[in-house]
Formats: C-alpha cells, sequence, structure tokens
C-alpha cells in the first residue's frame, strides 16, 4: 500500500484497534479519517466492565508495553486477586506485584478506554466521523469488530453486590460449554458483572442466556454475591477467534477482532486489537509485510491458546475437578500468579 502525502488514510470502525491504528499514524504526520456507524467509539459496547490480562506475560505490563506504541491508558482497577471455581473446587490465584488483570471501562462513558483512544486521537488531528456507514471497499483499514461469531458472550451488570476485590471465574460445563461464566468488579463500589461466554457452535444466545440464569440461581458464589443486588441491565454479544487467512488482502489492512485476533479460550481481545492497530499502522508508515509482522508477534501465544482451548473443550467437569483438587493438594488453595502460570497448559 503506497499513500500519497496529502491522501488521507482511511479506517473503518472506531473501537480500540482502529483508534490505535489512526494515532499511530496521525502521530507520524499521515492524514487519517476514521468513519464509525455508531454514535459513539466502541459502539457495541454499552456500559462495560472487561478484564485486560497480564496472563501469558509474567515479564511485561500490559500497559507499559501499550505504552512503548505511544498509547497511554487508565485502567479504573487493578486486580491482584482472581478465585478460580470448578464444580467442587476453587483455588486462589493472588499478586503482590503486578497486576493479574486490569480492569477498564468500555462504551461511551467518560472514563472508558473508548473515550481516552477518542481523546488521543482527535488532540493528534484523526478526523473522526460518527454515525455514518462507509463502504469497507473505500477504506484501506478494516476495524470493524468480528467479522463472524465462533463465540457468545450473555452478561448482566448489578449494582449493590457484595463483591470485593476479586474477580471470579466458574469453569463448569453445566452452564458454560467450552467457555467459563466469569464476574468482574465494577467502577463503583458494589458494582459487578457477571458474563456466560461460549464457543461452543450449538449453543445460541438464547441457551446461554438460560444457562447463565441457571447459574445464578444455583451456584452458592453467586447467589452470595448477589444477595440484595440489582440488576441494572444486560448484555450480549459475539465474538470471533476464527483467524482470516490473510490479515493483508485486496489492498486492506484487518486488526483486531476483523482479523480474528482473540483468544479463544477466554476471550480477552484489548492486547491483539491495540497491538494489532499499531502493527497495522507501521506496515502503511515503514512499507514492512503486515502479514509477517502479525505472525512474529502473535503466533506463539496464538498457538498456545489454540491448543489450550482444544483441550478444555475434551475435559469434563469430573477431569477440570480433579485437575483443580490436585492443585488444592500440591498448593493448598491459595496460588501465586508465578505458580499458576507454570500450569496453564492444563487449565
Amino acid at each position: 500500500m503506497s499513500k500519497c502525502d496529502d491522501e488521507p488514510v482511511k479506517i473503518l470502525g472506531a473501537g480500540i484497534s482502529g483508534l490505535s491504528t489512526a494515532i499511530t499514524l496521525a502521530r507520524n504526520g499521515l492524514n487519517v479519517e476514521v468513519f464509525e456507524k455508531s454514535l459513539h467509539a466502541g459502539g457495541r459496547f454499552k456500559r462495560d466492565f472487561q478484564g485486560l490480562s497480564n496472563f501469558g506475560n509474567l515479564g511485561i505490563d500490559s500497559l507499559k508495553e501499550f505504552e512503548k506504541l505511544g498509547i497511554y491508558l487508565k485502567p479504573y482497577k487493578k486486580l491482584m486477586k482472581i478465585i478460580r471455581c470448578s464444580q467442587s473446587h476453587s483455588f486462589e490465584v493472588f499478586s503482590d506485584d503486578k497486576p493479574i488483570y486490569y480492569s477498564v471501562l468500555r462504551g461511551e462513558n467518560k472514563n472508558s478506554i473508548d473515550s481516552q483512544f477518542v481523546t488521543m486521537a482527535i488532540n493528534l488531528g484523526v478526523d473522526i466521523r460518527f454515525n455514518i456507514k462507509f463502504n469497507p471497499n473505500d477504506v484501506n483499514i478494516v476495524a470493524t469488530g468480528p467479522y463472524s461469531g465462533d463465540s457468545l458472550a450473555y452478561g448482566e451488570l448489578y449494582e449493590d453486590t457484595n463483591i470485593d476485590e476479586s474477580g471470579y471465574a466458574f469453569l463448569d460445563k453445566r452452564y458454560s460449554p467450552s467457555g467459563y461464566l466469569y464476574v468482574i468488579p465494577g467502577e463503583r463500589n458494589g458494582e459487578a458483572e457477571i458474563v456466560n461466554y461460549s464457543s461452543d457452535p450449538s449453543v445460541d444466545i438464547k441457551t446461554l442466556k438460560l444457562l447463565y440464569n441457571r447459574a445464578v440461581k444455583e451456584n452458592d458464589i453467586l447467589k452470595d454475591i448477589l444477595d440484595g443486588a440489582t440488576r441494572k441491565s444486560t448484555r450480549g454479544g459475539i465474538g470471533c477467534c476464527s483467524l482470516l487467512d490473510e490479515p493483508f488482502q485486496n489492498n486492506r489492512y484487518y486488526v483486531g477482532e476483523a482479523a480474528g485476533l482473540q483468544d479463544v479460550t477466554a476471550g480477552f481481545g484489548i492486547r491483539y486489537a491495540i497491538i494489532s492497530g499499531y502493527l497495522a499502522a507501521q506496515s502503511v508508515l515503514a512499507g514492512k509485510n503486515y502479514s509477517q509482522l502479525i505472525s512474529k508477534t502473535f503466533k506463539p501465544q496464538l498457538e498456545f491458546e489454540r491448543k489450550r482451548s482444544e483441550n478444555f473443550k475434551k475435559l469434563t467437569n469430573r477431569e477440570i475437578d480433579k485437575i483443580f483438587q490436585a492443585i488444592n493438594e500440591k498448593f493448598g488453595h491459595e496460588i501465586t500468579v508465578e505458580e499458576y502460570e507454570s500450569m496453564r497448559g492444563e487449565i
């Protein structure tokens, strides 16, 4: 792809992958236009809480990694403790140093990372046009989110819960076929989001919602968290973990979930979105091979995640329980994040 000095780079989608690309290009002197069909950045998200994982990168802090790319973000919370639960066992993963997760806010809210990206982009002169549809064939970079749906999520946002500063992950295939259910503390005191995630192709959103409702009625931990809580809103959506064979095709770059860049097991996509946007910009600026950059940067992690996902899908609840029981016997009910990292290929 070659660009004339006065010809703007056109980006479809004002999510974090598209704006990551735009910021990098604008910082290097290019004119950039971003087209977004929604009324705000990250339009498919309401007031939504997500985790930016530090798993798999023990020597790297995600926020510091982004800062090296010129992307400066503020999370609303650091999670230093995650409680992982099987059907019959549990253990606590803790860190005394680097956060296990950063909790971030998505959507049009003032403190969301989407709004932070918009501010950075506008300050660099990026022209963002909201509430406009644009032909994907007429842009240079596609950052529209999932190009297909091979995973689903259904969740609800609550106020006045009994959650502390811990996150929770429930690996129980009665409720989450080929997936898991997670709880993440919200921005405000007592606020929490509970989401059921599945990558089972036989599960539709109606079924996932029914399984979610069963979980919150039957699981004792969830019942304790929600005792006295008020449901404020629901959320649901699709994810895409199926990689494009070629993320640069028809003279266009595909970034983030538009390229299928997503953790197939856990559903984490923020790091993939931000870094792939940066790599696309580097390809435009320096003429580097984008596909090779994607492969070099992400291939080991993607291969690990896919292998882990395949192994996890084969496990029954009984087998998951046995793994959790073995962890309890070896470490007790508390385990450092370093110890947990050493066995991530198992569970």
